[in-house]
């Protein structure tokens, strides 16, 4: 057996299989990149890591630094680099170009303004995959960082075990901590490629895999809140607004996996979240149930 080392210390011979892909994207993060590429490389490992990162056509010198890092650790790092800037273009990265390219049995998931303080995280998250394959995802506690401050008591994600139905519904987990099986070399599900908040469309395609696990002695991994943030970065409306049109594109992915139960639990949140957003009355809400009604039977007559 390989001797567990950190990834940095290592050299893979291409033709080892990849036992885990770390997947990450970034976009002028210039400030933060080395902080997230180094707590990847300092991962302890006995298994072939390889680390695909998305540039979506930085400006700021991100390029440059995942170049001088692709240089120095050639069998690790995999960038990807975009002339235009997809994401504007409304292309999901990870599902366009970064799932795609995963090798590994396993994908972890960071992106390049956030970062690792756990060198054992992925050797933990892995071993309890192995262990119990009715568990498809395991995930951990996160803190805060919010200009070059630590917040410890930072709470974002759910942080308990969650079933395969809980998955389904997209209840939220700390992204960042992530790993999960790679269920997605066969492409994207169909719906699920272009919802604006696709984290959550990954835990409802791997709630047909198996169950959630919280790990609750994973250390902290460190999520940043800064005005680059893609997500952060919105207002609280237009986060809304994300995750409503998400729910939908969820709720027609299980349409067409026959799960009825798991569809109309997705509408249902949806249909809270106008309600929240707009301060709709229960007219509208009716209204809208009765147009994502008609929207469906749309759906199954195509599909005849």
């Amino acid at each position: 057996m390989k001797s567990a080392i950190p990834l940095r210390d290592q050299s893979f011979d291409p033709m080892e299989t990849v036992k885990l892909s770390i997947c990450s994207i970034t976009f002028n993060h210039g400030a933060y990149i080395r902080k997230c590429l180094d707590g990847f490389l300092e991962q302890v490992c006995d298994f072939r890591v390889e680390i695909i990162i998305h540039d979506d056509a930085s400006t700021d010198g991100t390029a440059d630094v995942l170049l001088e890092y692709a240089e120095r650790y050639p069998s690790i790092i995999r960038p990807i680099f975009q002339q235009n800037n997809q994401f504007s273009k409304g292309v999901n990265p990870y599902y366009s170009y970064v799932f795609p390219s995963a090798k590994g049995e396993y994908i972890a998931i960071c992106d390049g303004d956030d970062y690792w303080d756990d060198p054992q995280k992925l050797a933990t998250q892995v071993a309890y995959l192995e262990k119990n394959p009715d568990v498809a995802i395991t995930y951990g506690p996160v803190k805060a960082i919010v200009n070059e401050v630590v917040n410890e008591d930072y709470k974002n994600g759910l942080e308990r075990d969650l079933s395969a139905a809980e998955l389904k519904r997209g209840l939220p987990i700390n992204t960042l901590t992530a790993c999960f099986r790679n269920i997605f070399q066969d492409g994207p599900p169909v719906f699920l490629r272009s919802a604006p908040m696709g984290d959550m469309t990954v835990w409802a395609a791997l709630g047909y895999h198996g169950r959630g696990k919280f790990l609750p002695d994973l250390k902290p991994s460190a999520y940043r809140e800064h005005h680059g943030g893609i997500f952060s970065s919105q207002a609280l409306e237009s986060q809304l607004f994300m995750g409503t049109i998400t729910l939908l594109n969820m709720a027609a992915y299980h349409h067409t996996k026959s799960d009825h139960a798991a569809s109309r639990a997705c509408l249902r949140r949806a249909i809270g979240q106008i309600v929240m957003t707009n301060g709709a009355t229960a007219t509208l809400s009716e209204a809208l149930r009765k147009s994502i009604s008609l929207w469906l039977k749309s759906l199954r007559r195509r599909q005849k």
